[in-house]
């Protein structure tokens, strides 16, 4: 039940964006009572952190997909596909709804610290160890990652405002350009 929850939260944000989705539609899509909600979480916005982290941990297992398809330590090629890949996906739309939200929420933006966080140690160099051994310390390994991660969060924005999230039509141009550079700058 509440794995129905956290999927029904998910595709609510997805489909109809932070502001449509309440508990009641919440319930409503994953055919439970709100009672089953209370049961398994403590408010609503503990939910959708539990979305936002599942969300999180897809994106943590296709960089640990490719860290089994390509060796322990990544290129910058396979960090931007690696990346690509969660970020690009129609389930980063609900991190940015919930996101955006929060900035007028303060009891969301207490429940999604602990997701935020570990978003933070999944793509920060600082925290994560693989991260920063695949950028080798390097300053300027550092600084391009920084900007392909705003770039790719830039295109997420962009595909979530976008009616139906379809595709802007220029990611793989983008995508394909970072990868150019990377390759271009010995990264």
């Amino acid at each position: 039940m509440r794995a129905r929850l956290i999927a029904a939260a998910k595709a609510s944000l997805i489909e109809v964006g932070y502001g449509r989705t309440t508990a009641v539609a919440v319930c409503a899509r994953a055919g439970v009572t709100r009672g089953a909600l209370f049961h398994h979480f403590q408010n609503f916005s503990e939910l959708l952190a539990a979305a936002l982290e599942e969300v999180c941990l897809g994106i943590s297992a296709r960089l640990a997909a490719a860290r089994e398809r390509h060796g322990p330590r990544l290129r910058i090629t396979d960090l931007i596909d690696g990346f690509w890949d969660g970020i690009g996906d129609p389930e980063f739309k609900a991190v940015i709804e919930v996101w955006l939200a929060a900035r007028n929420d303060p009891e969301l933006t207490s429940g999604l610290q602990p997701v935020i966080r570990h978003f933070a140690n999944l793509a920060s160099p600082k925290e994560n160890t693989e991260l920063a051994a695949d950028l080798r310390g390097n300053s300027e390994a550092i600084a391009f990652y920084r900007l392909m991660m705003e770039a790719m969060i830039g295109m997420a924005l962009g595909k979530a405002v976008t009616p139906g999230s379809q595709s802007l039509g220029h990611e793989a141009a983008v995508i394909g350009l970072l990868k150019d550079i990377g390759i271009a700058k010995g990264l």
